[in-house]
């Protein structure tokens, strides 16, 4: 619950940012942009960019607290990503691109 909270003041820091430096169109590329630097973080510490051989070594070599460690980062920015993506999309249809 608490990271969906820091996505949604990470979205509304985006959605100032967007009108105090550019324009209110600017706010779904903003948020959107936010949303793929989490959505990239948890696919890296996921491990969802390499094959099924370098997983597997991976795997082997990695101790019990290091990979709760690193699924925790990942699922952690997919969760602050969902609010973002929520606000890219409501701004992309409500001003009707």
């Amino acid at each position: 619950m608490k990271y969906l909270l820091i996505g949604t003041g990470l979205s509304l820091i985006g959605i100032l940012i967007a009108v105090i430096i550019w324009d209110v169109h600017m706010i779904s590329n903003i948020t959107s942009g936010m949303g793929f630097i989490f959505l990239i973080v948890a696919c890296l510490f996921s491990g969802a960019f390499v094959n099924g051989d370098r997983m597997r070594a991976n795997w082997s070599n990695e101790t019990k607290e290091n990979w709760v460690q690193r699924n925790k980062i990942a699922w952690r920015s997919l969760i602050m990503a969902v609010p973002i993506f929520a606000v890219a999309f409501i701004f992309y249809y409500y001003l009707g691109y």
